[in-house]
Parts: structure tokens; C-alpha cells; sequence
């Protein structure tokens, strides 16, 4: 009867290893919605953006708007996961330009499973493709982008796959834009940055 007892002692003790052993590895699929901004700068903001036809006054964009993202990936293990995704930035309005950006990208997803794997923190770095869709020729349309955030997801082993995500990511880009100074003359060589920005909650499902 003893050994029978201590039997299934180290049986519950293996599945219990087992279980909060697991790495939460499979494929998901999840959508977002939530607030982004859109920010940029000139590295000497002295200067004015020009395009092709006409000077603006405007030295910097500091806009906001609202956004979604639908995205896709799969996790191997506890630590690392890749995903790609897509989205809408939504509009952003000055006085005389606009922009509707969107952006492809594809990223490797590091974190740690804790809870026997139904919390996670993690950190997302790759790259993406963005096009701003804008009104007027003012800046670069088509960027190449570092993509880059931080999130929390829960999942609770009682929803079977179903989990909830919080995060923040953007999509950011550094070149150099044509600007004329305060005496109208055409300088060649400032660098412009732009950081596109997404705070957002997410439901996504895991297979």
C-alpha cells in the first residue's frame, strides 16, 4: 500500500513538472487598437522643411491620433518569439499637410513566461517597411523603419488560448531632409527623425 502511495506521489510530482515546465510555444494571431502619435524633428531645428514646389514653417510635427494593428506569430519556446504585423497609424493633421501611414514590419519577440506561462513581459526589435500616404511631396513616402516596443500579455489557462495584451511600439526613421534656414537658403544635409507610436491593448487567441 506504501509503495502504491509513493507511486503516485512521484507521478503527481512528474506531471506537475511537466506542466509548469511548459514553454507556452504555438502560433497566434491577435488584434489591437488603441492611441498613437507621430513625432519629428530636425537634428538643428533652426531650419524649415522644403519641398519641391514650396517652403513650409514647419520645423517639427508633434500630432496624434487613433490606431489598429493585427499581427501574427509564433513563440518556440518560453524566451523567444517572431512576429510580423501590420498597422494603421491613423490620420495625422497639420495646417496645410497630412498623413496616413501604414506599416509592415517583422520582429523578434524576448521575453519569459511566469505563472505557468500565463504571464509574459517582453521586448519586440526588428524591422519594417512604412509609407505615410501623405498630401503633398514633403517628405520621404516610403521608409525603411527600426521597429521596436514593450508589452504584457496574460493569458489564463482557464480561457484555453484566449489571452489579453498591453504595449507600446513604434516605428522610427532617421535621413536627411532639404531645408531652407531663416534667410532662405537650401541646405542639403540635416537629419530628420520620425518616430510613429502606438499604445495599445490587444485580444489575440493561441494554437
Amino acid at each position: 500500500m506504501k509503495i502504491i502511495f509513493f507511486t503516485l506521489i512521484l507521478l503527481l510530482n512528474a506531471f506537475n513538472t511537466v506542466y509548469a515546465s511548459d514553454d507556452g510555444s504555438g502560433t497566434y494571431f491577435g488584434l489591437a487598437g488603441g492611441y498613437t502619435t507621430y513625432n519629428a524633428f530636425f537634428t538643428h531645428n533652426q531650419y524649415y522643411i522644403q519641398d519641391e514646389t514650396t517652403v513650409s514653417t514647419t520645423k517639427s510635427f508633434h500630432e496624434n491620433s487613433t490606431g489598429l494593428k493585427v499581427y501574427g506569430g509564433y513563440q518556440f519556446n518560453k524566451i523567444v518569439a517572431v512576429e510580423a504585423a501590420y498597422v494603421e497609424y491613423g490620420k495625422f493633421t497639420t495646417t496645410d499637410y497630412t498623413q496616413d501611414p501604414s506599416s509592415f514590419s517583422v520582429y523578434a519577440n524576448l521575453g519569459y513566461n511566469f505563472l505557468n506561462g500565463q504571464l509574459r513581459p517582453f521586448g519586440m526589435v526588428g524591422l519594417g517597411s512604412l509609407n505615410n500616404f501623405q498630401s503633398r511631396d514633403l517628405l520621404q513616402q516610403t521608409m525603411k523603419t527600426i521597429h521596436g516596443g514593450v508589452g504584457i500579455e496574460y493569458s489564463p489557462t482557464s480561457l484555453h488560448g484566449l489571452g489579453f495584451r498591453a504595449s507600446v511600439e513604434w516605428d522610427a526613421h532617421a535621413d536627411y531632409q532639404n531645408v531652407v534656414d531663416e534667410n532662405n537658403n537650401q541646405e542639403d544635409s540635416v537629419l530628420f527623425y520620425q518616430n510613429y507610436s502606438l499604445w495599445s491593448l490587444a485580444v489575440q487567441f493561441k494554437f
